[in-house]
């Protein structure tokens, strides 16, 4: 079986096994908090970064990242110390189900085929750990898959 991706005008074809299928469970997911001249200030809000707080039956795009360690902009100011500069760039895949991030690798791979060399899954300490800034404008009206490295919130754990 296969999973279809549209990419603007190109369709991805996701060749995965139904077996490669992660299992369910809850992924951990972040939200958009302010832009300001380029910059976003994401974050966790609500979300659970020791158990995933987003079952991974559900399509949200993947945050991504380039980290090329661009300097905080002199005109930006973050709203709390939870926003953390990134020293990098973030980017949205298209909506994803969270049963195809089957690992962080796969995740990987789908940030730098539709983005490019260079470019990953974010992952919570990214910044700080709960909050980052980074140059970008992604979309406001949706959650977004984050990866955690050291918890089991992601929908690739059992």
């Amino acid at each position: 079986m296969d999973r279809r991706i549209l990419l603007g005008t190109q369709l991805l074809l996701l060749a995965v096994a139904p077996a490669a299928w992660a299992t369910g469970g809850k992924g951990m997911t972040w939200a958009k908090g302010r832009h300001v001249t380029g910059v976003d200030e994401l974050g966790c809000g609500s979300c659970n970064a020791y158990v995933g707080d987003t079952a991974c039956t559900a399509a949200l795009p993947i945050l991504c990242i380039q980290k090329d360690g661009a300097p905080r902009p002199s005109y930006y100011t973050p709203s709390s110390s939870s926003y953390e500069w990134a020293a990098g760039n973030l980017a949205t895949t298209l909506p994803v189900t969270g049963t195809l991030l089957t690992s962080l690798a796969a995740a990987n791979q789908m940030c730098t085929t539709f983005f490019g060399a260079g470019w990953r899954m974010a992952e919570f300490h990214d910044g700080w750990g709960w909050g980052m800034s980074a140059f970008g404008n992604v979309r406001s009206d949706t959650r977004f898959w984050v990866h955690i490295n050291d918890q089991p919130a992601n929908c690739w754990n059992p």
